[in-house]
């Protein structure tokens, strides 16, 4: 039995030495040390033995298990080194592979067109704190403290400040403090992010982008505001468009006026985005009203002036075709790289 052993080792051996790769080496360990191979088929005659010699074969048996196990995974070893491939050279004066480029978001596109758009036609370009103190946000554009008029705007308060502090709910809040520091005749846009607390559907999300716009001069008329504004949905979308325009209540305006447009989007036959209706609300507008215009420290009884808020995300929808604002904002890049 032992000498057995010794010519299974032996042979095994040089078997394991020919083996020059890894389905070889694997293919004579199957042989020697598998299931059926040479050497347990040996082992089972073990028990035929006498009994006085069953324990040294026992451990003869153990150690050429063993033996071969190490030669099969020194082999191993020198296989996989023989069969690595040679490092690729690099030459470092090669230009790199060209990395993908990001661009800019659509609204942000569409924001500079809005932009330059006004700016063509005489207007300031301003900017202004999107935390805002209420007294601005609110009371200064005649909506009071526990007023009703409030809730329209579900506001987000910031908790733990010394300072009544929210999230501004409009960009309108710019129009007092650029008349801080300015006198008329002025033309003012505010284009900025604002937030408001509420349910987001296809045409509303808890914060957006809006551009508050101002002008404050003598003699100023709602027929001033309402051609204005037809000028810049024209200019923007780069055709005739159908207006229409209805009162509506706005607390730092009077009269105040909304101005619809046919949705895009339906061609005016109904869609979500336009809630069925064919008409999409455009502009929030109106005349200053004379409080506001005495808080911004301009004379009621000698100029007059306009104000309006845009929906940059409306406009950016009806613009690209988008039928749900929340694309913009799912960071989806299958969505945004179109743009």
């Amino acid at each position: 039995m032992i000498e057995k052993l010794k010519n299974i080792v032996d042979k095994a051996k040089a078997d394991i030495g020919k083996a020059h790769t890894r389905e070889e080496l694997l293919q004579v360990q199957q042989r020697y040390l598998g299931r059926k191979g040479e050497l347990p088929i040996l082992l089972h005659k073990l028990s035929s033995l006498p009994e006085r010699e069953r324990p040294e074969a026992g451990q003869k048996a153990n150690e050429a298990k063993q033996t071969l196990l190490r030669a099969i995974e020194e082999q191993h070893a020198l296989v996989g080194e023989k069969n690595e491939k040679p490092a690729e050279e690099i030459d470092v004066t090669w230009p790199g592979d060209e990395m993908p480029r990001g661009h800019l978001h659509p609204i942000t596109q569409f924001l500079r067109r809005v932009k330059g758009i006004f700016y063509s036609m005489g207007f300031e370009i301003l900017d202004g704190p999107e935390v805002e103190l209420q007294k601005y946000n609110f009371d200064l554009l005649n909506i009071p403290k526990d007023h009703p008029a409030r809730d329209v705007w579900d506001t987000f308060f910031v908790r733990g400040s010394k300072e009544d502090l929210v999230l501004r709910t409009h960009t309108s809040p710019v129009q007092v403090r650029a008349m801080e520091k300015r006198k008329p005749p002025v033309r003012i846009i505010v284009p900025g992010r604002v937030f408001r607390h509420e349910a987001t559907d296809a045409s509303h999300e808890a914060e957006f982008y809006q551009c508050e716009g101002l002008v404050v001069d003598k003699g100023i008329r709602v027929t001033d505001l309402i051609g204005t504004l037809k000028m810049f949905l024209q200019e923007t979308f780069e055709k005739k468009v159908r207006i229409r325009v209805r009162p509506e209540f706005y607390p730092f305006v009077e009269p105040g006026i909304d101005i619809d447009m046919s949705c895009l989007l339906c061609g005016g036959k109904g869609c979500p985005a336009c809630k069925q209706s064919g008409w999409m609300e455009m502009v929030g507008s109106g005349m200053v009203h004379p409080k506001v215009l005495k808080n911004m420290g301009v004379d009621p009884q000698v100029y007059s002036g306009f104000a309006f808020g845009l929906g940059i995300d409306r406009l950016m929808m009806l613009y690209y075709g988008v039928d749900d604002v929340r694309l913009s904002y799912s960071g989806d890049l299958r969505f945004l790289e179109q743009f």
